[in-house]
């Protein structure tokens, strides 16, 4: 193993790559990520310290774009590779119930690196689409069923308490029924397992003296907080319940 050798894998010339593949590219928030990672000797031979994963979303707020770990996995001992020797070491973690889901805005990946001591990181990134937990998603569906519409997910930086940089909010406005007294319905769903933490809000829309003044003092907004387990969603009675805490929040 030569000097000049040695030197240019210090350098990423020549030196030691990693491919992470994943057994699928989409996952729901709280759903086991299968892969593996695949080690490439270089030139020469290495001591490989780490392996790691980080689970990472990307955002913007007030101009700026900034990355979160969100969570951080390692996945191997200590080991030497060998020049031009393959190694395939696999893996399995489980997603946060919280991870944001994928918006165009809001980026989730996997970035993968080697602890190789005195050389470049040979790094490797892989972008995963994130979407609703099932309970989530049912309750999406069934206050558009009570008369609403999807009509995004957007960052909350302020509002909320959380660990995470923002929380994101489910944005439905209305239809026929609700025109004419909600401006839009804001959701925020914190999933576990078999059940999810839900704050519902109202925009209240302008109608008479009283609600313009609450709109330009930005007292339009009613808020409700719930817990729904996935046995209740089951039952059927859950929509006469949803339908009653927002008319409860209008009138």
């Amino acid at each position: 193993m030569s000097i000049f050798g040695k030197t240019l894998a210090s350098m990423g010339i020549g030196a030691t790559k990693v491919d992470t593949r994943l057994e699928k590219s989409s996952y729901r928030q709280g759903d086991f990520i299968n892969g593996a990672v695949y080690v490439q000797g270089g030139q020469v031979e290495q001591r490989v310290d780490d392996i790691y994963l980080y689970l990472v979303v990307q955002y913007h707020h007030e101009g700026n774009s900034a990355e979160y770990v969100l969570d951080e996995f390692r996945i191997t001992e200590p080991f030497v590779i060998g020049p031009s020797v393959s190694k395939e070491i696999p893996f399995e973690f489980q997603l946060p119930y919280d991870v944001p889901v994928t918006t165009s805005g809001c980026p989730v990946y996997l970035k993968t690196g080697l602890d190789i001591r005195m050389a470049k990181d040979p790094g490797d990134v892989d972008g995963i689409e994130i979407t609703p937990h099932p309970l989530v998603h049912q309750m999406i569906q069934l206050i558009e069923e009570i008369g609403f519409e999807l009509r995004g997910v957007t960052a909350d930086f302020e509002h909320y308490y959380t660990q995470q940089p923002f929380v994101q909010e489910y944005r439905l406005a209305p239809l026929l029924r609700f025109q004419d007294v909600v401006d839009q319905v804001v959701v925020v769903f914190t999933p576990h397992d078999h059940e999810v933490d839900i704050i519902l809000k109202v925009d209240r829309k302008a109608v008479d003296l009283m609600t313009s003044m609450e709109e330009a003092l930005d007292l339009d907004q009613r808020m409700t907080r719930f817990v729904v387990t996935q046995a209740e969603y089951e039952s059927g009675q859950l929509a006469r319940k949803v339908e009653s805490l927002i008319v409860k929040q209008v009138y």
